[in-house]
């Protein structure tokens, strides 16, 4: 019987046979499967046809799969790979497609949005001006990097570069921020301490 255990201990488990475990496994990681799956396509029905058939490949072959040390990154890899495969050809090379995952980076919830003050909201959108003026690639991997947490080689992995080509993305989408959120954050320092 498995209790809360790390996604390695379930991951374990579920290649052993125990379907609980793969069930655990699905509902931790759905949300943000799921969130990644429509910033690659817009249509919910194909990106949740694209998570069931990777845990289902999952099951069909856990006798043959190896020990991961990142379970998210795994699935987020074999989404992305399924959803290739569905498609039939490179999704984030489809201008609308990655503008509308790009745009994602830069909303708020429903939820935080009735919570947050004004300032908050016109903080954000400081923010999501500030984001608009990054590349796309630029934007995806900020996103891969600090939205889900994925380390350098992950990324690099997951968007097909070598891990320079990341860090230098990430570099420069450092310079684009700092320099467009210097002015938000002058007037915040303004504000708060007049």
């Amino acid at each position: 019987m498995i209790t809360e255990h790390t996604d390695c201990d379930l991951w374990q488990a579920f290649k052993l046979g125990d379907e609980r475990a793969l069930e655990r496994l699905y509902k931790r990681h759905f949300k943000a499967l799921g969130s990644y799956g429509l910033r690659v396509t817009p249509n919910p029905s194909l990106v949740e046809d694209a998570i069931q058939d990777v845990f289902v490949d999952l099951w069909r072959r856990k006798e043959h799969l190896g020990n991961v040390e990142n379970v998210r990154f795994y699935l987020f890899r074999a989404l992305r790979n399924q959803l290739r495969r569905n498609f039939r050809n490179d999704v984030f090379e489809e201008a609308q497609d990655i503008d509308d995952f790009l745009d994602y980076l830069t909303t708020l919830s429903s939820e935080q949005q009735s919570i947050d003050h004004e300032s908050r909201l016109n903080q954000t959108e400081a923010i999501q001006k500030a984001l608009s003026q990054l590349s796309n690639r630029q934007r995806e991997a900020v996103y891969l990097r600090f939205y889900q947490g994925l380390s350098l080689d992950e990324a690099a992995e997951l968007m097909g570069v070598p891990k320079q080509v990341v860090k230098n993305l990430l570099s420069k989408s450092y310079a684009i921020l700092r320099f467009s959120l210097k002015a938000v954050l002058s007037l915040l320092v303004c504000f708060l301490f007049p």
